[in-house]
């Protein structure tokens, strides 16, 4: 029944591992209910393969008694052959005496002794002195082979002890091997499923997103990648500027210690840092920008010149202004908290990866990772990283469809004031909807195709501004 016992143990685990236990349903009070079933699965599968070690541990404590008990039979044991081999020496020793005086005396044999007798009765005592020495001789041989016979069952049972602690020792060190792979497997099982728990867990329960404080625009030119700080942020906007080229104002709640490359400011940019409420940092703007940033009482740092700013000598410039928001010191990290829902209210259709192309030779894509539970991004067909290497993964993805005409210098400037359609990912799913920003000072809202809002998932959001 142990043997039963253990072989459901590892296939339940297997099967939990094998992601069967994890399905990905779409009813998330379904959902509560497995993960609960699966906590309670593992709990058991832990307390079963608890007792299992122990009952290991304890055979190997018993095979080591073990072996120390035969190796002190063998200590003994060769002790007793050795005494053993003495004795026969001495006996063999003492025969070849006898048989040195007694039957060859002056180099005579038996024969020659019996012959040499005088009369009858010194033939008489004759015989009888062979006939004792005969015996005498029977019983040395007696001794001899027995010695012998003792001597070779001693041999015999040494070997079998011998061969008894190497059956000893291989069965220890098989226990010793199995629980070893079993205690590997069981941590790399566990780890697994501690991390799927976790998201699983993280998924049904809302997460508190934190108000960001800093609103940065990154570079997005060839040269400027890969950026710093990037998937740190809490929210991206990507917007087209000149060229048919993009940037980014980058919103963060934390404070990495390397963000840029920083770039100037547009229009647009800075209608959307006024509605997030955050402080703006750009490498300066154009002159009527840098009015606008005036008018508009927009809370404000230029990066060009501020000592708090450093240019990093392994780029070239404009692509290697940077800052370090953890000693930046400008702002405090905020203590309002957003608290946002784990899984969507409804169900749209799959879309397990789409694209946007901004230009010929510029595309960005998403892909959908299910383990992460959010879209991973591309930059042409290529995974987009920041200078660290880690992924830039976005829980949310919004593309916001908004007119795209040129101000007076011929730089595109999106419209992000007024309404208009959008396409929002998320979970691996697209639903169709609008946006409306009904003056600067409100915010963007995004609402399904039936008018209800759009309530954004805990983590990393990304919206992309795109022409129509």
């Amino acid at each position: 029944m142990r043997h039963i016992a253990k072989i459901t143990v590892f296939a339940l685990l297997l099967l939990l591992i094998s992601g069967t236990a994890f399905g990905n349903p779409g009813n998330v009070q379904e959902r509560i209910d497995e993960t609960r079933e699966e906590i309670d699965e593992y709990e058991q599968v832990i307390k079963l393969l608890d007792e299992d070690i122990k009952e290991r541990l304890a055979r190997i404590d018993e095979l080591e008694s073990q072996l120390k008990d035969t190796q002190r039979q063998l200590r003994q044991t060769e002790v007793e052959i050795a005494e053993s081999q003495a004795r026969l020496e001495e006996q063999n020793d003492a025969f070849a005496g006898r048989v040195r005086s007694a039957y060859m005396k002056g180099g005579m044999s038996y024969l020659e002794v019996l012959l040499g007798a005088e009369n009858f009765s010194d033939l008489v005592v004759r015989v009888a002195y062979l006939a004792r020495i005969f015996n005498q001789d029977a019983q040395i041989i007696t001794a001899v082979k027995a010695e012998y016979a003792v001597l070779q069952e001693k041999q015999q049972a040494m070997e079998d002890q011998l061969a008894s602690i190497e059956d000893f020792r291989y069965q220890m060190d098989a226990q010793r091997r199995n629980l070893l792979a079993q205690r590997r497997r069981m941590e790399e099982m566990l780890s697994d499923a501690k991390k799927q728990l976790q998201q699983d867990l993280a998924q049904l329960t809302p997460q508190a997103n934190r108000q960001p404080v800093y609103g940065i625009i990154l570079d997005n030119a060839a040269g400027a990648r890969p950026q710093h700080g990037l998937a740190q942020a809490s929210k991206v906007y990507e917007f087209e500027v000149e060229g048919r080229i993009t940037r980014y104002l980058a919103l963060f709640s934390t404070f990495p210690q390397k963000v840029g490359p920083i770039r100037s400011a547009r229009e647009h940019s800075i209608l959307l840092s006024m509605e997030n409420g955050v402080r703006f940092i750009t490498a300066s703007a154009s002159r009527d920008n840098l009015e606008k940033i005036n008018e508009w009482n927009v809370k404000y740092t230029n990066a060009l010149g501020d000592s708090r700013f450093y240019r990093d000598s392994s780029r070239r410039a404009p692509h290697n202004l940077y800052v370090n928001l953890a000693s930046l010191g400008l702002e405090s990290r905020s203590s309002k908290m957003t608290v946002r829902p784990a899984y969507l209210s409804r169900q749209g259709s799959a879309a397990n990866s789409f694209s946007i192309e901004y230009s010929n030779n510029y595309r960005v894509g998403y892909r959908y990772n299910e383990q992460e539970s959010a879209y991973q991004r591309l930059i042409n067909g290529q995974a987009h990283r920041d200078a660290t290497g880690q992924a830039i993964m976005a829980r949310n993805v919004i593309v916001q469809y908004v007119p795209h005409p040129s101000d007076w210098r011929g730089r595109p400037t999106p419209d992000v004031i007024g309404s208009g359609p959008i396409d929002f990912y998320a979970q691996g799913q697209r639903f169709r909807g609008t946006w409306r920003k009904d003056n600067m000072s409100s915010p963007t809202r995004f609402y399904y195709q039936d008018g209800q809002e759009i309530e954004l998932l805990y983590g990393q959001t990304w919206i992309q501004l795109a022409r129509p």
